[in-house]
């Protein structure tokens, strides 16, 4: 017997929800895109209706889950009215603008015994099940992680990654962070930062981190800057305690081992995630990580600020 397509209403279209989301829920069988809540007239797919609010979009009826893409400034009132109306929901990472407010969320989805997904898409890209297996076996002594791309590439035009809440570099580089705590073998924990702020700005353009682990207090640091001249760079390198060296590329798209190629594989990350939700709404569970927030907040806690 085939399930009845879960109904969807997104909130918020930016860049990441047409990228990414829209072509995703298309190509899932498993939901259809039923409503989308965004400001100002725009163009929706053929027949999805379009509402100039959340609350206006939940009134009309007629959804079952909501997708949220708006700025997590603004997440925790939006999630907890979905959660409340009985709705599931997919919150675009970082899921909210603190620790606190994720993990509220959370007990109210428990409550409502609605299903919620902080989705860290990069948890999802091809090489973190593989590394994590490597790490598992052969421990892991070093780990150095550059994330750097150009924020006006990816984002023209858009000025809330500066303001309190926003995250700045973070905003893309709890991707790594993500993909750093669901490898590693062990908890990390942030010793230092050092943030460069631009003038007028409340939030960093780029930052370098220093992380310990319970066994091991150096040898982790990052690199994360967000004004970027050239090509990307989405990489982790870890060095394993037998001296072997493990590399992620491509944002999770590419591993080797010692030099050698073990996977290369093109981005599924959202069609993975969406996969994930069904499944997660399906048997009645939530999926609320907060680790990559948590460092990400304990980097502003401790950082130094150029």
């Amino acid at each position: 017997m085939t399930e009845t397509p879960l109904r969807l209403g997104l909130v918020g279209l930016g860049q990441i929800a047409r990228v990414q989301h829209l072509p995703a829920i298309a190509a899932n069988p498993d939901f259809r895109l039923v409503a989308i809540a965004t400001r100002g007239q725009t163009d929706v797919p053929e027949g999805v209706a379009l509402h100039s609010s959340m609350g206006e979009m939940i009134a009309a009826g007629g959804i079952d889950a909501v997708v949220l893409c708006t700025p997590p400034q603004m997440r925790y009132a939006l999630v907890r009215d979905a959660l409340l109306a009985g709705l599931h929901v997919f919150m675009e990472k970082p899921p909210t603008q603190t620790v606190a407010e994720t993990q509220d969320l959370a007990r109210i989805a428990a409550g409502t015994g609605r299903t919620l997904l902080a989705s860290w898409h990069s948890m999802f890209s091809a090489a973190v099940a593989p590394a994590r297996d490597i790490l598992a076996r052969r421990g892991m002594q070093a780990m150095r992680i550059d994330w750097q791309e150009d924020v006006h590439k990816f984002h023209p035009g858009v000025d809330w990654f500066w303001q309190p809440g926003g995250m700045g570099v973070f905003d893309p580089g709890v991707n790594a962070l993500s993909i750093a705590v669901a490898c590693a073998p062990e908890p990390l924990f942030v010793r230092a930062a050092r943030f460069r702020v631009r003038p007028g700005e409340q939030t960093p353009v780029a930052a370098d981190l220093a992380f310990a682990t319970p066994s091991r207090e150096t040898g982790f640091d990052a690199h994360f800057d967000w004004d970027h001249q050239g090509l990307e760079r989405w990489t982790i390198r870890w060095t394993l305690d037998d001296g072997g060296v493990l590399d992620l590329s491509r944002g999770g798209g590419a591993l080797a081992l010692d030099g050698k190629t073990l996977l290369d594989e093109p981005d599924t990350e959202y069609p993975r995630l969406y996969a994930h939700f069904r499944d997660l709404v399906r048997s009645g569970r939530s999926d609320v990580e907060i680790r990559p927030l948590m460092l990400a907040a304990d980097a502003f806690s401790l950082a130094r600020r150029d």
